[in-house]
This record gives structure tokens, sequence and C-alpha cells, in this order.
């Protein structure tokens, strides 16, 4: 996908699917092909990667970063830093921000001039060196650079008696402080947040250091093997492009102080929806329970718990390469080096590619704003660049971890569709899926894409194309062509969430026409296929009453045995 979608009616198997745009501006295939060269050849010159001299594992990340995003030899920084997340103020200023500052002075990076400020009465004259020009945009810094800074209790500036009393701490991510390099520390209040220029911007190139923001993620979690899948998993995605379905997850709100972020993560499913991903939206006051089947997870969304809950819980995450997962939670990013504890480090662990969170309270309204962060990811922005567009503020809690420089949509989808094309590509499915659903939004008529499907090759030999088809008769409601694709889908290896999904939706499409023993049938076959499965006792439960009505005593017996013998299938 790419700066726009559009579903072409040439493709190496000719389905004849309308043609669908998206949310995003048009640009011609001729036009991304005349200079994705010079962008792929750019991307890497306008960076410098930091990583921690103190630290084998971090210069080891920063080598294999450096490799595979093309980061020139003298545009790598080490340095001797703390080894653990934490790190002073004064330390921060010392080993971190003054010697990467003159880093980017001696390597000609960025172009400086002073201005002078003469004395008056009122003051004594300053001279501030500004920056003039910078010859790149992005910061990545690689694990084992500390995460976040800690209150300087010593550290007094006449600007906090008029601030809010629950903004005056200096504490705050590594990363949101480095995003004013380029401006005269002078000019740095370093207490509380400073407003970002930029939040908001729709001009993704207007987002560097001379106009006020160094954009800065890092390539970081919970080990270097980790860290270093990031951005392995962000070059696949470009190359293959992010295929899959959206998951958000708002607690319900109506009203109150904390509706905002409801409204943003509603606000952002919309923005999925119309830009064609399968789109799931929980607006219960509950996350989602731990056995929502959760397959295929390219975007999700959601608040407010302290730690991973619901199917995060468990063991394996179906993430596609270049997932983008956040939840907002006010010490989501705490810690990083951690597999269980928060967000960030468990979304990274279970498969996510991109994350943000913070590593101190925010409060609600300095976090970032998701559905402007969503809208840009599927205008075309970088990573980096949707990540800081979100943000009101700089210089307080948010670090932003994953490849800044990855771009997910960074492809036009005719050009994926004919590379995919010839590789035989399973995402051919998803490109389907996505033009299916961009066509519904546009208006197109519900039997009419299920007739152009029906008659696709992919339909009968992909699971994802399979189950839209089935999702499609369900709601023209032709349950007998719903059930025949459902269970076409379960025999064109779908993922395990799939399958679990697809059950599910038989097994309550059989109570709802009378086939109880039908239904009984598919909720065995799911405990029997996923015997790890989170709501086995309440799955057992239901099964138990579905029995007892329907008269199917000895059935009823045997369930019931299982379910007051914990571990038994």
């Amino acid at each position: 996908m790419g700066p726009y979608i559009e579903m072409t009616t040439s493709r190496t198997d000719d389905c004849p699917l309308p043609r669908c745009r998206g949310i995003a501006w048009r640009i011609t295939l001729a036009t991304w092909l005349a200079c994705s060269t010079a962008l792929a050849s750019d991307i890497g010159a306008s960076a410098v990667l930091v990583y921690n001299r103190a630290m084998p594992d971090s210069k080891d990340v920063a080598r294999h970063y450096a490799e595979k995003r093309g980061i020139p030899e003298d545009q790598i920084l080490g340095l001797e830093l703390d080894k653990g997340e934490a790190i002073t103020r004064k330390a921060f200023t010392e080993t971190l921000y003054r010697p990467l500052f003159q880093f980017l002075k001696d390597g000609e990076l960025f172009e400086t001039e002073h201005e002078i400020m003469p004395a008056t009465r009122e003051r004594p004259g300053k001279v501030y060196e500004n920056l003039k020009k910078s010859k790149i945009r992005y910061i990545v810094l690689c694990y084992g650079v500390p995460v976040k800074i800690l209150e300087d209790e010593t550290l007094e500036e006449p600007a906090e008696a008029s601030m809010r009393v629950e903004l005056r701490f200096n504490r705050a991510a590594v990363d949101h402080e480095l995003s004013l390099l380029g401006r005269d520390p002078q000019r740095v209040i370093l207490s509380g947040p400073i407003d970002n220029p930029l939040f908001g911007t729709r001009r993704s190139m207007d987002i560097r250091p001379e106009n006020g923001l160094m954009m800065v993620g890092r390539v970081d979690g919970p080990s270097p093997e980790i860290a270093k899948g990031l951005v392995d998993k962000a070059m696949k995605a470009e190359k293959e492009g992010l295929f899959g379905r959206a998951y958000f997850d708002a607690r319900g709100m109506k009203s109150g102080a904390y509706l905002q972020g409801d409204n943003w993560i509603r606000r952002a499913a919309a923005l999925s929806t119309k830009a064609g991903f399968e789109t799931t939206m929980d607006d219960n006051s509950e996350v989602f329970t731990p056995g929502f089947p959760f397959s295929h997870i390219a975007l999700y969304a959601g608040w407010y718990t302290e730690g991973v809950s619901g199917p995060f819980t468990r063991k394996k995450m179906e993430f596609v390469p270049g997932a983008i997962a956040y939840h907002l939670h006010s010490y989501s990013a705490s810690t990083l080096r951690t597999t269980h504890q928060h967000w960030v480090g468990p979304l990274l662990t279970k498969g996510a590619t991109a994350t943000m969170g913070c590593v101190f309270e925010p409060y609600l309204g300095a976090s970032p704003d998701i559905e402007v962060f969503f809208e840009r990811i599927l205008l075309g922005f970088s990573f980096g660049e949707a990540a800081y567009a979100s943000q009101r503020v700089l210089s307080w809690q948010t670090t932003v971890v994953g490849d800044p420089l990855y771009h997910p949509l960074s492809k036009p989808i005719e050009l994926l569709q004919m590379e995919l094309g010839q590789s035989s590509s399973s995402s051919l499915a998803w490109i389907r899926v996505l033009a299916v659903n961009q066509a519904i939004q546009g208006g197109a008529d519900k039997a009419t894409i299920s007739k152009v499907l029906e008659g696709d090759t992919l339909s009968q030999t992909h699971a994802v194309t399979s189950e839209k088809l089935a999702d499609l008769y369900r709601e023209l409601n032709r349950p007998e062509d719903a059930r025949n694709a459902y269970e076409r889908t379960l025999l064109l290896n779908p993922s395990d969430n799939q399958r679990n999904r697809v059950l599910l939706t038989l097994a309550e499409m059989d109570l709802r026409s009378g086939k109880t023993a039908s239904a009984l049938d598919r909720m065995e076959l799911l405990l029997q296929k996923d015997p790890a499965y989170p709501e086995k006792t309440n799955l057992l439960r239901s099964m138990l009453e579905i029995a007892e009505n329907s008269g199917f005593s000895k059935r009823a017996a045997s369930i019931s045995e299982r379910e007051s013998s914990p571990g038994v299938n």
C-alpha cells in the first residue's frame, strides 16, 4: 500500500474487482518508481545512529541496523553511557546530549549560527547558538541507551511558578528530550512539557530540526535479538506490504474527563475501516477477553490496564511483520527490558514491530493523539513522522520504540499487486480483501461484490478471502452459502485464531438454526485444536447448558466431568 490505495483490474489472475481509493492522496505508479530509488538511498543518510559503548550488545544492534538501513559509517556514534534504563539529568547532559550535539556539529551534519542578545538593565547579554541547517532528521537510539531521565530535585527554573503543579517535573523520556536537539539549551525549559510546533502537520517533510523537532526513535526492547528484529520486520513489511486485521479497544465512555481517549480510538478505528483494513472496534468497558480470536494483527490500539491483559496474556500472538501496536497507559514504557511487565516490552516480545509508551505519568492530553497517529500512518508517513506528528508536547514522557525510518505503506497498491502476483504470494488475498472493503466503503453493492468474489480463484484457495466471502454471505442473509464458505475456510490452513473465530461463528449459526449437536461439535473441535484456550472453562459451561437444555444427557455428563476437572480436554 502506498500514498494512495487503489485496486486495478490488470493482474495475473484477472480478478475484476472495482477500483477503490483510500483516504490518502493519489500518486501514479510511474511517479513512485521514479523517486523510489532516491528514497531508498537517502533514508539511511537522514539518520544518526547512537549506541552504548559500555554494552557490547548495544554495538551489535547498531551494526545490524546500520547494515540494514545503510547508515554511513561517519553517522554512527558510540558513547560511554550508564548501563541501566534510567539516567540522571547530569549524566544525560554530560554523557549523551552534549557529546551528541558536538558530534553533529563536528561531522557538519548541523550548521549553526550565533545570535547575540545585547544586555539591558533588566538582564545580562547572551549569545545563542541556533540551528541553521541540518542534514539529518532522525536520531536512532540502540538497545542499551538509557530510556528515562530521573527527576533532578536541585533544578529550579523561574518558569515553574507559572506551570500547573502536576507538570512541575524535569523527569522525562530520553527520546523526548533529544527531540529538542538543535535548539540552544539556554532557550529550553526543562521542567514540564514544551509545545510541539509540528503537532498535527500533514506535511511530513516539515518535521525536521530546523523547524524545532528532531525525530528520535529507538530499536530497543527486552533483548538485543528483539531489537534487531524490529528493523528486519519493518523492512519486510515495506517490501511486501502491511496487511492484516485491525483491532481497537475503547472503554465505552460517553462523557467525562477521559472521553478524549475513547474518541481518539473510535476515530482511529473509523480511519482504519475506511482504509480497507478488516477492523474490529470494541466499545465496551471491559478489554478484549482472553479468548478473543486476535488473528493477523496489523494494527492495534487500546487502553487502560497497567499490564498486558486479555488476548495479550496468551503465549503466542499473531502479529504480522510490520505490525503497529499501542496501549495507552501512564507507565506503559516504565521499563523496556522486560517480557511481562507493563506493555511495551511484552508487545515487542509477542511480535509487534513498532509501538510507543510513557516512561512516567504524562497525563492524557500530553500523550500521543492516536487518531492523528494512525491517520498519518495511513497517509504514508514514516513511523517516526507519524509518532511525532501525533504528540502535542515534547520534552515529556513518550518513548518511540521501533525503527523510526519504517514506512508501513511505502508502496502503491498496484505495484505491490504486480510484485506479489509474480511471486504467487499469499498476501494477494489481503489485497483482495482490502479492495473489497474499500469498495463497500465507497457504496458498492455487497451482492455484486460477493458475486465477483465467487469467481475469484483466491476465494477458493485462501482462508482470508474465503472467510471474507463467508462474512458477505452472512451480511446478505444467505446462511447456507455462508456456512459452506466458512467450512471451506477451515480446510484452507487458517491461522489458529482465525480457525477459532470461524468455529465460534459456525457454532453461533448452528445454534440459531436449531443444529445444537453441530454447534457442540464445533466447540469440541475448538478445544481439541487449541488445548490452551484461555476461556476453556467458560466455553465448557456454555456447552453444558446447551447440552442440558437440548436433552443430551450423556453429553452433558461428559462435559460436566471435564468442567470439574481442570486440565482435562
